[in-house]
């Protein structure tokens, strides 16, 4: 049963605690900066109170080579073009943890810890839904497709790092539109080498938040950076053997869309067992979220459950190109560093 009594020795609300967490947002700062999650709250009216999946439909881009502008010279008739669609299916991706009083012991022995609580739980999503969304930036890039969006330089004869090589990668992934922002995800030795050849900027960025909280983020190439070692460390073989390399990623303006399900009727509460270590007190939490690489549709019906787990995601037949792949804005770099 819910408890809104104590956790940890304080008193425990959980509304109180439900403001804190909306208070924050559970998508890293630096994705969020960088525009790439394009946020529709409608996709969740598509999805519905108990549903999982949505389909989205769009239309395609008008393209004047495909279908070029006609001659008015007076004699040649305009007759209108029918503008073809189509439509991308995703599906909601949910996640819940429960901890106990004891994992909180720095946050329960000073002020306000309900607040403080809730920042822990933030962070902890915030590494939840950016590996969700790296582990589908890779399944999408193994489409075959796709393949023209990964420049990879580990078996160049000149396979160094240089200001000229993250050019090419962005044109790679972005094609015309690589001056467009967007964010690059890196390993931090790359970012290191960046530095040393004088090519990170850095930006200060406003959060509309209750606060209107600033913050200054490093920028690559006019794309905010986001540093995860975990996942852009990679192995290659070459000639001379197995050797480490590194995944630099690529995701454009919009090149997600995304919205967090807000109707959980509890998505925070406590409770008490007393048959479990003599009696332990815990938190129960659970998020939801559509996280959807735009101009690919996942193919919900290989899930056997709800929610699509980690290895769902990460593969590559459970996902259907639907757009161009020029028009799709998510490529990688890979570097020997």
């Amino acid at each position: 049963m819910a408890q809104t009594g104590t956790f940890g020795g304080f008193d425990f609300d959980v509304e109180v605690f439900g403001d804190y967490m909306a208070e924050q947002n559970t998508i890293n700062t630096n994705i969020i900066a960088s525009g790439v999650i394009r946020e529709d709250a409608s996709i969740m009216s598509l999805i519905g109170e108990k549903g999982n999946v949505a389909t989205i439909p769009f239309y395609t881009e008008l393209d004047a080579n495909a279908s070029p502008a006609l001659n008015n010279d007076g004699n040649t008739n305009n007759e209108p073009t029918d503008i073809s669609g189509s439509k991308q299916t995703c599906m909601l991706i949910q996640r819940m943890k429960a901890w106990e009083a004891q994992d909180f012991t720095r946050e329960l022995t000073g002020a306000k810890p309900m607040e403080h609580i809730a920042q822990q739980v933030t962070h902890f999503y915030q590494q939840v839904w950016q590996k969700e969304l790296m582990t589908e930036v890779d399944a999408v890039l193994q489409n075959t497709d796709m393949s023209s969006h990964i420049y990879d330089i580990t078996k160049n004869d000149n396979s160094k790092l240089d200001a000229e090589t993250i050019l090419y990668a962005q044109q790679a992934a972005f094609g015309d539109t690589a001056s467009s922002g967007g964010l690059i995800v890196l390993h931090s030795m790359i970012l290191a080498k960046y530095k040393a050849l004088q090519l990170v900027d850095y930006d200060k960025y406003t959060f509309n938040d209750a606060l209107r909280t600033e913050v200054t983020l490093p920028r690559i190439g006019g794309m905010t950076v986001l540093v995860n070692d975990a996942a852009t460390k990679a192995s290659v073989t070459l000639s001379s053997g197995a050797t480490t390399a590194y995944n630099t990623y690529f995701l454009g303006v919009g090149s997600f869309v995304g919205c967090r399900k807000t109707n959980y009727e509890n998505p925070y509460y406590t409770d008490y067992d007393p048959e479990e270590k003599a009696g332990i007190q815990k938190l129960y939490t659970k998020e939801g979220r559509v996280i959807h690489p735009n101009g690919f549709s996942f193919k919900a019906d290989n899930v056997t459950g709800a929610s699509p787990a980690t290895t769902d995601l990460a593969k590559k037949a459970n996902w259907e190109r639907k757009f161009k792949p020029e028009n799709i804005k998510i490529g990688k770099m890979v570097s020997l560093g």
